[in-house]
């Protein structure tokens, strides 16, 4: 039943992505084992829709670890678990709350036994950079105490690169890249633990890094930042960006075409959004309160899935009441028509 429930949610989570990113490009599917215990670690720029991507593009049931503080409110917490969420807790939950983390490590353990796989941000908080932060131990330490207590189990990681055109703004794109393999058992000894797990942190932080687009040099940041900009790189391509990077003493500004073509869709983007005016009236002001900008997409998408399947579903049962179901129908065939060309059609703003 649990199962079942899973993946009728990843649909629906499917279909929200759908309509929130213009485009989704996976690259590197097979390097994902069928079978077998499995960890993917990505990198995080996105907030909650990095930690939706990679469960609805990877194949297998998956497992992800979010952070203690969403877990407070007791129906939150029982809907969370049972889409495969698992708390961990952080110094800023209260140093008291630390020691919970044993119990998801346990958790974790368990699911690894299961042959399941888990998904860890191991940079340990989302950040609007276009490089991978070092990563946390914590990954590491879930492998460490699996292996001691089932040393047989053989843990693959997957290093995720997950590249946004414009992370914050919509209807972005993005580029899902899956990383060979990283057989973790082949860097825990645990005879001999080297509680640092340099050789490992360093083997998947080295991955992540080729397979996102990483800016190293913080201090010519935004000078780096600037010269992409100017050669309109396609950031979906992080293996190219990263040659760009490599060499880019040679680059050239390219002088942006400033004419721009009349775009006859926007007759239809008035009428979608005229269409959609309540909701969109309500997220113009949810978007005014909200705070910290990454999670801008976080909270659309929350509205994509909610307020407007809703509003459409309502005025369709009032159409249907005052006229006939065949209009119904008709309507609700163009509220979704609406929002798909809105959605892959519409310039990023």
């Amino acid at each position: 039943m649990k199962s079942l429930w899973y993946n009728i949610i990843k649909v629906y989570v499917k279909l929200g992505l759908f309509f929130t990113l213009k485009k989704i490009k996976v690259i590197g599917k097979e390097n994902i084992p069928k079978k077998g215990a499995v960890i993917f670690i990505g990198n995080h720029q996105n907030a909650l829709i990095d930690a939706l991507l990679i469960p609805t593009t990877n194949g297998r049931t998956t497992y992800f670890l979010s952070r203690a503080s969403a877990f407070k409110n007791k129906l939150v917490k029982l809907l969370l678990s049972s889409v495969n969420m698992i708390p961990v807790y952080r110094m800023r939950d209260g140093i008291k709350t630390i020691n919970k983390n044993y119990k998801t490590f346990e958790k974790c353990t368990e699911i690894f036994k299961e042959e399941q796989t888990i998904e860890i941000f191991a940079e340990g908080q989302h950040h609007s950079k276009r490089r991978v932060l070092p990563l946390k131990k914590g990954f590491a330490r879930i492998i460490l105490s699996t292996l001691k207590k089932y040393p047989s189990i053989p843990i693959q990681i997957i290093p995720v690169g997950i590249n946004y055109d414009h992370a914050l703004k919509y209807p972005c794109s993005v580029s899902i890249f899956y990383g060979k393999p990283i057989l973790a058992n082949d860097f825990i000894d645990i005879t001999n633990v080297d509680l640092t797990f340099s050789a490992l942190i360093n083997k998947v932080h080295f991955s992540l890094k080729n397979l996102t687009t990483h800016i190293e040099d913080l201090e010519q940041y935004d000078e780096l930042i600037q010269i992409l900009e100017e050669k309109q790189v396609n950031y979906l391509d992080p293996i190219e960006v990263n040659k760009c990077l490599e060499n880019h003493q040679n680059f050239k500004s390219i002088k942006k075409d400033e004419k721009r073509k009349f775009n006859w869709l926007v007759i239809i983007y008035v009428i979608a959004k005229l269409n959609s005016i309540f909701p969109l009236l309500i997220w113009k002001y949810l978007k005014s309160i909200i705070k910290d900008k990454i999670f801008l997409n976080t909270y659309r998408f929350a509205v994509i899935t909610t307020l407007f399947p809703l509003f459409y579903l309502l005025q369709t049962w009032l159409i249907y009441y005052y006229f006939d179901i065949k209009i119904a129908v008709f309507y609700l065939i163009c509220c979704i028509c609406l929002g798909i060309i809105s959605t892959k059609t519409t310039e990023i703003t």
